[in-house]
């Protein structure tokens, strides 16, 4: 790599211009935008007692031309690739497993990019400065103490740059819908079996004879009294399911400020205005990511409405490529998602510890496969079940 490149450690994303840093984000990796990680940072959802920024860049002259936004972590709660039992091995032999670094969105499991660089730059640059990155974060953890270093829900290429630095790839599973040139949700359901048509379509005619008013928002008319009623949304269902909420009411408020250009609400109320649920996705371009559902009364079927026919409903309207929704994933898959591979890779300093995780890791990785291959052979989607 050019001498003359500059690799630093930052702590704060306040380090950086919004500007140059938003450069370097692909259109299919906005939680990494600049907007959505310093409003983490400024509203306290991270960086207090958790999830501390150690950003990893790369310099030329004082151009920007590579990122790694990482976090150095005390437990493993809001990552969704878990490691708790590799946690409790080292417990038990005597080995400290935290702090550890994370390379991922916090308690945002979707796929993107996590080595970010300039789009300017050429392939070979590209591996060159990744790897360069890659090895200033090792240094770092080693000399700071972390167990291990985990890249999770990375680009299937990402896993081949960390592997030359000796990390070792992680495979598991989502449910995404793709748009196959659907011109209405009408054609998307003809490419389904015969019971799961008559399924959506019946769960679809309930919701529309409750008489709610179901919106779609984007934009201005998105304002901050949405802000206010989607995190009691967020706060009921982690209430409900999860216990402790990672995000605060100051985030919500601070997403409708500074990203509203980036969600997409959708919004059900009683003919009277009263809101009764909803969810708050966000997208760009060709993707779009569902990723928070609440309601403040039980309607059959909203769920499905609000976190997935609606934006279904929109991706087609607005020939968008892909809808991801989240960890998790039964209802989804019985409604036209397909299962895909996620990808992952863990690089972990303590030679016996990385050898079992290794080996532990390979069975894993075959067993995921097989899982793969068997959920696409009994998808609802015939081409799927067909080939």
């Amino acid at each position: 790599m050019d001498e003359t490149i500059k690799i630093e450690i930052s702590h704060s994303f306040f380090e950086f211009k919004k500007e140059e840093w938003n450069e370097l984000v692909p259109s299919d990796s906005l939680f990494q935008e600049f907007e959505f990680l310093s409003g983490l940072e400024e509203t306290g959802c991270i960086g207090k007692s958790d999830w501390k920024p150690v950003i990893v860049s790369a310099r030329l002259e004082g151009k920007l031309l590579g990122l790694i936004p990482s976090y150095l972590r005390k437990d493993s709660y809001g990552e969704y690739i878990f490691d708790f039992q590799w946690a409790n091995a080292f417990h038990r032999a005597g080995i400290p497993y935290y702090p550890k670094l994370t390379i991922a969105v916090p308690f945002t499991p979707v796929t993107g990019s996590r080595i970010l660089f300039h789009p300017e730059l050429a392939h070979v640059q590209k591996e060159s400065i990744g790897q360069s990155l890659f090895m200033a974060l090792k240094v770092f953890g080693e000399r700071e103490g972390v167990s291990s270093i985990h890249i999770l829900f990375c680009k299937d290429e990402e896993q081949t740059v960390s592997q030359n630095t000796g990390f070792h790839p992680r495979l598991s599973h989502q449910y995404h819908w793709f748009n196959r040139g659907f011109s209405n949700f009408e054609e998307f359901l003809s490419t389904l079996v015969k019971e799961r048509r008559k399924t959506i379509r019946s769960e679809r005619k309930k919701i529309s004879e409750t008489g709610l008013q179901i919106q779609t928002l984007t934009g201005e008319l998105i304002q901050e009294e949405h802000a206010n009623l989607f995190y009691e949304f967020y706060q009921d269902t982690h209430s409900k399911k999860w216990g402790q909420a990672y995000l605060n009411r100051k985030f919500f408020l601070k997403m409708v400020e500074t990203f509203r250009h980036r969600l997409l609400l959708v919004l059900a109320s009683k003919p009277n205005g009263d809101p009764v649920g909803g969810t708050w996705n966000l997208y760009r371009d060709g993707f779009l990511y569902g990723r928070y559902w609440g309601a403040l009364e039980h309607v059959p079927n909203l769920h499905f409405e609000c976190c997935y026919y609606r934006l279904i409903d929109y991706a087609i309207e607005h020939k968008m490529e892909r809808v991801e929704a989240g960890a998790q994933g039964e209802h989804k898959f019985l409604r036209g998602y397909e299962t895909v591979p996620m990808f992952s890779s863990h690089f972990i300093y303590n030679e016996e510890g990385r050898s079992a995780i290794e080996s532990y890791l390979e069975k894993e990785i075959k067993m995921e496969r097989e899982n793969i291959e068997a959920y696409n052979a009994h998808s609802p989607i015939k081409a799927l079940r067909e080939g």
